[in-house]
């Protein structure tokens, strides 16, 4: 009789798993890819200047100084284009380029049109009698229009006047509480600073340590010197310890009281 062989059992064969594709995620990202486009596609196409293009052009502020049909005529080359290709910074230099013209704030008003702010430039003080300054130290030319005789004259070296319009301001801060005022601040070429003051004495601080030498003559004025202010005609604080005092002809006091 035959004998039976058995054979090997035989492996069934493994179904691969289908990947399932997202097409909900692959939607999506399509849509937002799309809308981009479009996006893009739309700015690119509003930045042509026969699209949205700007037509106009409002003016705010207060004109003093400077002429209102001069500043339209200084932005009006840059203000040519579209309402989003047109560059603001370039109206702004533009119109500050004026002499007294300090900022202009340049500002889109869908669809059409620019708003610009002005602001022009506030002297603090006349510079070498032949300019002004403003709080910055920013020099600009002397107008037509006369300003008041009470600003204060500031004379000194060529690029100094941003450190003199400081020294002036922190200088004329502490001293208006006492009712004293700079009329002109004087720094000369050695770097030797003097003030006259609005009671009509001269202040010599010199070179070296002027800040708290004007600090010193501020007590002096105070703890007895202010009495005796219309009979002096110039102090010296260029002494270690002390000050000369050069008074009016036939006035100095004896500082008992009389005169």
């Amino acid at each position: 009789m035959a004998r039976q062989v058995k054979r090997g059992a035989t492996r069934k064969p493994v179904r691969k798993e289908k990947k399932v594709i997202a097409w909900h995620y692959v939607a999506r990202q399509g849509l937002v890819i799309l809308a981009f486009v479009i996006v893009a596609a739309s700015i690119l196409y509003a930045r042509q200047s026969h699209i949205l293009p700007i037509l106009h052009v409002t003016v705010e502020g207060e004109f003093n100084h400077v002429d209102k049909a001069v500043l339209v005529e200084a932005v009006k080359p840059y203000t040519r284009g579209s309402f989003l290709s047109i560059d603001v910074d370039k109206i702004s230099d533009a119109g500050e380029s004026l002499a007294w013209i300090k900022q202009v704030q340049v500002q889109r008003v869908w669809p059409d049109s620019l708003h610009l702010v002005v602001e022009e430039q506030v002297p603090v003080a006349r510079w070498n009698k032949a300019a002004y300054v403003n709080d910055e130290g920013e020099l600009f030319p002397e107008s037509n229009k006369p300003f008041p005789v009470t600003l204060a004259i500031l004379t000194g070296p060529k690029s100094s006047q941003l450190l003199m319009t400081k020294r002036y301001l922190n200088m004329n801060k502490v001293l208006q509480p006492h009712d004293l005022e700079i009329k002109e601040l004087i720094m000369d070429q050695r770097r030797a600073w003097s003030m006259a003051l609005n009671n009509g004495v001269k202040v010599i601080l010199g070179r070296a340590e002027s800040q708290q030498r004007f600090e010193r003559f501020l007590r002096v004025y105070q703890q007895g010197l202010q009495r005796y202010q219309s009979q002096i005609v110039e102090m010296d604080m260029r002494y270690p310890n002390g000050l000369s005092v050069i008074w009016k002809p036939g006035l100095k006091p004896d500082f008992n009281g009389t005169v």
